[in-house]
């Protein structure tokens, strides 16, 4: 029986090295997405998103699995996100059936997605980044680049 497929908007995403760790090879195919309703943040004391309720778009991927991996798949992404069981308030992330719109067909499709328990976080509130264009991969992406960026001003200024 096929699951369902999976809505990723963090590390899981293809570049990033939790795609490389857990997802590679398993998916067989990709589609651009969004979740509505969203605000996305970044953790950098934890060195990922998270998600949490507002009035955004969070963009991101669904992913679907190759039925002969998807039970494993998933349940080492459990693990990984820090799930335990449905609304265990100890989860990290809690795993939830969200409504996620193609961004090519426009079609909408229900999806598990990884949604933070900040409940659980007591850093969140201070210590986290609000991305108010919602697409984490361009954070990380121009983050970096500003990071390179300052070093080599950096070193240019050593010579």
């Amino acid at each position: 029986m096929k699951g369902l497929n999976l809505f990723v908007y963090g590390s899981l995403r293809e570049g990033f090295f939790n795609y490389n760790k857990y997802l590679n090879g398993k998916v067989i195919e990709k589609k651009e997405a969004k979740l509505e309703n969203m605000k996305l943040y970044h953790m950098p004391y934890k060195g990922y998103p998270a998600i949490t309720f507002g009035e955004d778009v969070v963009l991101g991927e669904i992913m679907v699995l190759n039925e002969d991996f998807y039970e494993e798949t998933m349940s080492a992404l459990d693990e990984m996100e820090g799930f335990i069981s449905e609304q265990n308030p100890e989860n990290e992330y809690h795993k939830v059936i969200l409504e996620v719109e193609n961004l090519h067909t426009n079609e909408k499709e229900n999806c598990f997605v990884y949604f933070y328990n900040k409940d659980k976080d007591s850093l969140f509130n201070s210590n986290s980044v609000y991305i108010p264009h919602g697409d984490w991969k361009e954070h990380m992406l121009c983050e970096n680049a500003y990071l390179g960026l300052s070093h080599e001003l950096i070193e240019s200024q050593r010579v």
